[in-house]
């Protein structure tokens, strides 16, 4: 297979981010490009410098300076850093004001995308894994974020088994590092299972996140997920499709607690389902196949347990457009999401912007472009989502060639928030390639 380069961020809000760039050997594609994009939170502009660390740590000397103003975003193309060398770097951004970021990384086949961490933690959940899953494979990535060195474990959990079938241990591993875990070949995990992981350490601080790729016919498709560093007992889902203009999902359910968890899964199409999962261990729930909902539409799930979960959801469709993108726990819901990076026909790209109201009343929902316009979504009821797909809006509100921001607020109403990108026009539209994704916004 070829070689990949993969984009790990981590975030200290109002202080500094630090974005990892790591090398993985088993992936398609490549060699791969990666950008950041920094959505300024707070209430002055925000003065940031980013500046460049190798993978051992060793800060470099290029480093970029940018001044964001309030609400707007600053793109940083990494090919384009004047001074720096092609290879594998960790990033660190300072910021004079809170702020939240977004990565992409893409090859002229394959791309994906993935929010920044908030903070660090010494455990992390990741609920997707794989070793020839129906021709998928894995590869887990943690960087180091503390001072000191520490050992990094990564054990692995199949569907039924609280015990980890494998486990392995990076040891000494220096601050701002990084360390990969390929599981192309990994005997230990057999084919067509889904595996479950928890990453621990001896007690620094780290973050980490998982790819996803395919093989054979399925090559193009890549996937890129945040780690968890807790769960919760209510995950809301604001993006879930059964064959929606040929669009498929699957949810990804690990149990994060130490009993049995019963998870109950509500569409807002009205369908229930429930499950057993064990500790440590989790689910696949493949939408077209494990549900009765209704096919041709988009909608959005609830999925409430007596234990705590966290939940990833993977999205495809017939041209290998593929993505990933993290359930919100329902602690982490405001009125108020920011999202970093929204387009139209630019250069091809164009974004639907999804909110699921997660709330108890019904709410207007108001989407303020960066431009200054604004679209209303009225009466969204609660657990129900309302989509803007930019495409379909008045170029008097949204022109071609668009590529901006969004924030989203409701009127008063909690929400949480997706953006899916994709290259849906043109020749390239039935093109086999992965250009889509998708990634949560901020909530403010």
């Amino acid at each position: 297979m070829k070689k990949l380069l993969s984009l790990s961020l981590v975030i200290v809000l109002a202080l500094a981010i630090g974005l990892n760039i790591v090398s993985a050997q088993t992936m398609p594609g490549g060699p791969y490009q990666s950008a950041v994009s920094i959505q300024n939170k707070g209430s002055d502009t925000a003065n940031v410098t980013v500046s460049f660390v190798n993978p051992t740590g060793v800060v470099q000397t290029s480093s970029v300076n940018i001044n964001i103003a309030v609400g707007d975003v600053g793109f940083i193309y990494v090919p384009t850093v004047s001074g720096l060398v092609s290879g594998s770097y960790s990033v660190v951004i300072s910021s004079s004001q809170p702020v939240a970021a977004i990565s992409n990384f893409s090859d002229t086949n394959s791309g994906a995308s993935y929010d920044a961490f908030d903070k660090g933690s010494t455990k992390w959940f990741l609920p997707s894994l794989y070793n020839n899953y129906y021709s998928y494979y894995s590869d887990v990535f943690v960087q180091n974020i503390s001072n000191g060195s520490t050992d990094i474990t990564l054990s692995v959990y199949e569907l039924g088994n609280s015990s980890p079938v494998w486990q392995n241990t990076k040891t000494a591993v220096p601050s701002q590092a990084s360390v990969q875990w390929e599981q192309t070949g990994n005997t230990s995990l057999l084919p067509n299972r889904s595996y479950s992981s928890i990453v621990t350490t001896t007690g620094g601080e780290v973050v980490a996140l998982a790819n996803i790729f395919g093989s054979g016919g399925t090559d193009p498709q890549l996937y890129s997920y945040n780690g968890f560093s807790s769960g919760s007992r209510t995950i809301y889902v604001p993006g879930v499709y059964n064959n929606y203009y040929g669009w498929n999902a699957a949810i990804t359910v690990q149990n994060v607690s130490t009993a049995t968890a019963n998870i109950t899964v509500r569409y807002s199409t009205g369908q229930e389902n429930s499950y057993s999962i064990l500790p440590n261990a989790g689910r696949a729930i493949v939408i077209p196949v494990e549900t009765t909902t209704p096919t041709g539409q988009q909608f959005s799930a609830v999925i409430s347990s007596d234990q705590d979960i966290v939940v990833v959801t993977n999205m495809s469709n017939p041209y290998n457009r593929a993505a990933s993108y993290n359930g919100v726990d329902s602690t982490s819901a405001t009125s108020t999401v920011l999202l970093p990076n929204v387009m139209k026909r630019y250069y091809d790209y164009s974004s639907a912007v999804t909110c699921q109201n997660v709330d108890t009343m019904a709410t207007n929902l108001t989407y303020l472009f960066s431009n200054g316009k604004s679209v209303v979504v009225n009466n969204v009821v609660p657990g129900a989502n309302a989509m803007v797909y930019t495409p379909s809006l008045d170029a008097s509100l949204v022109p071609d060639k668009f590529n901006g921001s969004v924030t989203a607020t409701s009127t008063g109403a909690k929400i949480v928030c997706i953006v899916n990108s994709n290259i849906d026009e043109g020749p390239k539209r039935i093109e086999s390639m992965d250009q889509f994704y998708s990634y949560n916004g901020f909530n403010k």
